[in-house]
């Protein structure tokens, strides 16, 4: 709010303009909220009238969440997204003067906090669900960034140096492919070698400047940087099996639960965009160079866009074999992953699903193959790497990888075409 003691900073101004983009029905009740907000009406401090806004605001998002959920998520018209991400500003404005008007009743730093850490969840929705705003893309981002910083208490230290990672078992783990490692090859060297023939390689030696090498071991540092925030997990074994589930958590527990404990059940955090919703994770590591080789002869390399995914989660994380249309450099920052790779020449041995979901992931387990279902697979050559932290794998287009955490483990994947 535009308010000098307010920790949320929103320009009304161009938030008006953005109504232009959403729905009518929407649009009618947050112009009279806003009209209210830009104002130092005396409203303001009415606490009845921010309830009952609180509760308009609650009604629209309800609209908006039935709309994103009633169809393939691609399918869902964008003008809701904006809508969405719209309806959670103003909210988090509101729940921010509840707060004040009854500041009387959280003047101890822990009530502060749980309200604080409220407002952070409902900005984490609007980030996960709905769409950057066109004239402010990274409005949502820079105030979950401010409220956060105030979120970080004492109480949220954890007893630990770094999480624990017992590789004893790993270390006679050596792939029997020596001529694919390549320690810090040149451009041209990538380039000729690994990128045109679109062949898998491990790169060692390209990320040891990386701050994320030894600051993401440190529980303390992730929960500081994104302990009160809250992100997509899935639970389960893997994604093709019945028990499989999506949960939004938040991520200090998602760390204490998941990562630090012991936990019967396994919850990943995987593939997902975590440093496009926490930028300021994104200064602890950097986009490697060879992301600049492009396979679309039109791409100017310096455009192509990169997807930028994390993954973090306990050990015995599986991605289940599957394949993806990009170039993927898959970089380990702490952990050991074992990856089974297959060509696409290898595709009819796989015995892919037929279903349009599931169509670029194979039936077949390939660590406990079923030959009497799948027989063509005893047929199939694959290549194993054993990915340590530090190391790079270059994934090609297309081809088939299955990925398996040998310990608690962070990596980055870099997509791009």
């Amino acid at each position: 709010m535009t308010h000098s003691d307010s920790m949320i900073t929103i320009p009304w101004a161009l938030l008006t303009k953005e109504l232009e983009n959403i729905p009518i029905e929407i649009k009618l009740h947050l112009t009279s909220v806003i009209n209210v907000l830009r104002t130092s009406d005396k409203q303001l401090t009415s606490e009845k009238w921010i309830n009952t806004s609180i509760t308009r605001l609650e009604a629209c998002l309800d609209r908006t969440w039935e709309i994103l959920n009633s169809g393939y998520w691609k399918d869902v018209p964008i003008e809701y997204r904006y809508c969405y991400s719209l309806c959670i500003i103003v909210k988090a404005a509101l729940l921010e003067l509840q707060w004040k008007v009854n500041a009387e009743n959280y003047a101890d730093k822990k009530k502060k906090t749980i309200v604080l850490k409220n407002i952070i969840s409902q900005i984490d929705r609007g980030i996960l669900l709905g769409a950057p705003l066109l004239s402010m893309p990274n409005l949502l981002t820079t105030i979950a960034t401010k409220l956060n910083n105030y979120c970080v208490e004492e109480s949220d230290i954890i007893n630990m140096e770094d999480i624990s990672i017992d590789h004893e078992g790993t270390n006679y783990l050596i792939s029997n492919y020596p001529d694919r490692y390549f320690e810090q090859p040149s451009m041209q060297t990538f380039y000729n070698k690994i990128f045109m023939p679109k062949l898998p390689a491990v790169l060692t030696d390209c990320m040891n400047h990386w701050k994320a090498l030894t600051l993401w071991k440190n529980p303390n540092y992730l929960n500081k940087i994104a302990g009160s925030r809250t992100v997509p997990i899935e639970v389960g074994s893997r994604y093709t099996e019945e028990d499989w589930t999506q949960h939004l958590v938040n991520f200090s527990e998602f760390l204490q639960k998941h990562i630090i404990a012991t936990n019967s059940e396994v919850g990943y955090l995987a593939q997902h965009q975590l440093f496009e919703q926490i930028p300021e994770l994104k200064e602890d590591f950097e986009v490697p160079e060879y992301c600049y080789f492009s396979d679309n002869e039109e791409n100017d390399a310096e455009s192509s866009e990169v997807d930028i995914n994390a993954w973090f989660g306990p050990a015995n994380t599986v991605s289940p074999l599957h394949f993806d249309p990009k170039n993927n450099l898959l970089s380990q920052i702490f952990g050991y992953k074992r990856v089974i790779l297959y060509s696409p020449t290898e595709t009819n041995n796989l015995y892919p699903y037929d279903t349009k979901l599931l169509n670029n992931t194979a039936q077949v387990d390939p660590v406990r193959p079923d030959y009497d279902k799948w027989p063509n697979f005893r047929k199939a050559s694959g290549i194993t790497f054993y990915l340590k932290p530090g190391e790079m794998l270059y994934i090609p287009p297309k081809w088939w990888h299955h990925v398996t955490a040998l310990t608690p483990s962070f990596s980055i994947s870099f997509w791009w075409n």
